[in-house]
């Protein structure tokens, strides 16, 4: 995946994740004023939205290269909470902090 073209001016390409700086930061902006998001955690937000849960075999098809644009959505795993509590358990475990 190139970034710049043969003049060494960025690739924009929002489709296929090569944002301009202003839109890769609106995500983290949105998700820091949204009403939407108030009283609200442990999602993955996306394109200045809560992401919807890719399909896990367009995820896999575009995380070994056999698709070229990723897909839409966040990967399965990571929203899931069955491994998100294993998670904390081991972080909790191996770091010996109290957390509670």
């Amino acid at each position: 995946m190139r970034l710049l073209d043969e003049d060494g001016n960025p690739i924009i390409d929002p489709y296929t994740g090569k944002k301009t700086v202003q839109q890769g930061a609106s995500t983290g902006v949105w998700c820091a004023v949204s009403p939407q998001l108030a009283d609200k955690g442990g999602v993955y937000c996306l394109d200045n939205n809560i992401a919807t849960i890719a399909d896990p075999r367009e995820y896999d098809a575009w995380q070994y290269g056999t698709a070229e644009v990723p897909p839409a959505g966040v990967s399965p795993h990571a929203v899931d909470p069955v491994a998100a509590a294993r998670l904390w358990d081991l972080s909790r475990a191996l770091t010996g902090a109290d957390l509670d």
